[in-house]
């Protein structure tokens, strides 16, 4: 197989996270390059033999790489991954994959117009906990309701404290991995927002959502800035239900008049999707969450926002892919 070069655009702490991995866990992969607007990132390029760039447009340039990932702040995400494409380089954004639809129709288009991978880091996807609760669906019978309760605590880097930069709270923040959790589970995309609530309209700490799927119904709740760090997903059929708590990596499933409870190892999520990339740029794998992914858990986030501001439910528009 290949050895694909990385370069990372963004060295906060998700990037150097990622770098990491990279060193230490890509058997194919190699870290050339990271960039950052600022000196952070000097002394780690130094001491590990990498690039520094400090224009992502330089780093771009660089034969050595042939993927990109964009781990800078949201709204920066689907102009860095367009240029990306451009200059012939594979992409892995974190998400969300871009400001706007049309950015992300663009970005879509692009890459399969120039034969490109584009992959979204959703981790979510190939957690323990989500394989199980994926493989044990069909034990509940039909789906009715879903309802998700995610905590991440604070806020963990000062860019999402600013709209500019963020481009909303904890909706995009955190909602965009979970819209995109409850497509990978079920195949469904939402047809109707229902209603939802904040806590405050600018950069939100707090959201609460009713969503409409063809056969079934979603609650969810999405937090921050609190001292609460859980994260729970219960699946309710019409034989029994299901609930996931990523937090404690367990899973109890109740079906048939039977409970089972189950231990998920820790997770290696990061990994998986890095050595996928790999794999899916020597066309040797499918990508695990692709822009087609990316683009329906954008485009239910925006959706969610728009309910917000009109106050009444908002009823999607988008083909499916």
């Amino acid at each position: 197989m290949k050895e694909i070069g990385f370069g990372i655009i963004g060295f906060g702490r998700q990037g150097l996270r990622l770098a990491e991995h990279i060193r230490r866990d890509i058997k194919s992969g190699k870290l050339i390059a990271v960039c950052r607007r600022s000196d952070i990132g000097h002394d780690y390029s130094k001491k590990h033999g990498i690039k520094f760039y400090s224009d992502y447009h330089d780093l771009l340039k660089d034969k050595a790489i042939d993927a990109v990932i964009i781990t800078t702040p949201s709204s920066l995400h689907g102009v860095q991954a367009l240029d990306a494409l451009r200059a012939k380089k594979h992409v892995l954004i974190d998400k969300p994959m871009a400001s706007t639809l049309e950015e992300g129709q663009k970005i879509l288009a692009y890459a399969k117009k120039e034969k490109l991978t584009v992959a979204i880091n959703f981790p979510l996807r190939v957690n323990p906990v989500t394989k199980i609760l994926k493989s044990n669906l069909a034990s509940i019978g039909r789906l009715r309701k879903i309802q998700a309760l995610v905590s991440h605590g604070h806020i963990r880097s000062e860019w999402q404290k600013n709209m500019k930069l963020s481009n909303g709270g904890v909706i995009l923040d955190l909602g965009s991995h979970y819209f995109d959790l409850i497509a990978f589970l079920t195949g469904c995309q939402p047809e109707i927002i229902n209603s939802a609530h904040i806590e405050k309209l600018k950069n939100e700490d707090s959201g609460f959502m009713d969503l409409t799927y063809k056969n079934f119904s979603i609650s969810m709740v999405l937090l921050r800035n609190q001292k609460l760090n859980r994260k729970i997903i219960t699946c309710a059929g019409d034989k029994g239900f299901i609930v996931a708590d990523y937090s404690e990596r367990e899973v109890i499933i109740s079906n048939h008049h039977e409970v089972n409870e189950m231990r998920c190892p820790a997770s290696c999520d990061f990994e998986t999707i890095l050595n996928n990339m790999v794999s899916a740029i020597n066309k040797k794998d499918k990508i695990i969450a692709n822009a087609e992914a990316g683009l329906h858990s954008l485009h239910t986030a925006l959706s969610v926002y728009k309910a917000l501001k009109a106050k009444t439910p908002v009823r999607l528009f988008m083909n499916r892919t």
